[in-house]
């Protein structure tokens, strides 16, 4: 019965995600790279990172969840290596795309900033080196795991595992400190310190450019507002739960095992919504959205209009050639 909740709710949330999160990645790219107010930002810079990382996320991870559920194929159950590489790949990306946004948070805190040294942080240049950095820094913290994990064979079958017990509870915690609870709290410190110097810097008289820079600034901080909140709806029980079956282990309840699995695909949610969450969330976003189809969209006419005239010319010279 548990099994049956988990396999039904995975069967039809799944692929709407990686549709949905597929879609709103291929927008995101877009929008970020074409719209010159957004390009110009390096807070653009980690939303694309953090946009490209989703993508990955749902297709290597999600996808083939998805497929080893509903049809059994799964390669981390046959290969030793694939089993070891797998699971550390995808546990690297799970975490780097919350760490892309705490850099987009640190980005807010430095524009926030009165001080010009600190505002010269956020520039697209720096925004370069922390995204590479950040990776090597993740994945450096889970090299343990191509160490623990290995392939264990069961008289049912062979299952991608931990034998250790002592080292699967130590990783718990760290997972659930390092992915859980570090990221969301540097969010909200990050962006309620570039709250608060936003609003110091609300009574300085400037000039319209740099007014609309600030409202810009406003608006992406916003942005990051929401997708904390997001976050911490998404992961907060995933982590609770997955300390539960900690402090079970190696004998862990059905009821915590099913709602583990649920919360994963909770969990799953933060990779997919995030274009969501910006367009109906902030009308400056909403406004770059529209501006974008709008020029697709005159560029369409442009083009159809264009081969409309090739045409037409075609059809006035064949005619004046049978004429002639």
């Amino acid at each position: 019965m548990a099994d049956s909740i988990y396999y039904q709710l995975s069967l039809y949330t799944q692929p709407l995600l990686i549709i949905l999160g597929t879609i709103g990645v291929i927008f995101n790219q877009i929008l970020f790279f074409s719209r010159k107010s957004l390009r110009a930002t390096s807070c653009s810079l980690y939303f694309r990172a953090h946009s490209f990382n989703d993508f990955l996320v749902l297709y290597i991870y999600v996808l083939m969840q998805w497929i080893a559920d509903q049809y059994g194929y799964d390669p981390t159950s046959k290969y030793n290596w694939y089993c070891k590489t797998k699971t550390y790949v995808e546990t690297g990306l799970y975490t780097l795309s919350p760490y892309f946004v705490v850099l987009a948070c640190f980005d807010r805190l430095c524009v926030s900033s009165s001080n010009s040294r600190i505002r010269k942080v956020a520039t697209i240049r720096i925004a370069s080196y922390l995204i590479p950095c950040m990776t090597v820094l993740v994945f450096a913290a889970y090299f343990h795991i191509p160490i623990w994990y290995l392939l264990v064979s069961y008289p049912t079958g062979s299952v991608c595992t931990v034998v250790n017990f002592t080292y699967i509870r130590i990783y718990a915690v760290f997972l659930v400190i390092f992915l859980g609870f570090m990221p969301p709290c540097l969010m909200i410190v990050l962006c309620s310190i570039a709250f608060v110097l936003l609003r110091q810097r609300r009574r300085q008289i400037m000039p319209i450019n740099q007014a609309r820079l600030r409202q810009r600034d406003n608006q992406l901080l916003k942005m990051l507002f929401l997708y904390v909140a997001c976050h911490l709806i998404c992961t907060i029980p995933f982590s609770i739960v997955l300390v539960i079956a900690v402090y079970q282990i190696p004998t862990p309840s059905a009821t915590v095992i099913l709602l583990f699995r649920l919360f994963i695909l909770l969990f799953n949610i933060n990779f997919s919504t995030s274009f969501y969450i910006y367009t109906l969330g902030t009308p400056f976003y909403r406004h770059e959205l529209c501006c974008l189809i709008k020029d697709i969209y005159n560029r369409l006419n442009r083009m159809i209009y264009n081969n409309n005239n090739q045409l037409r010319l075609q059809v006035v010279d064949n005619l004046h050639f049978k004429r002639t």
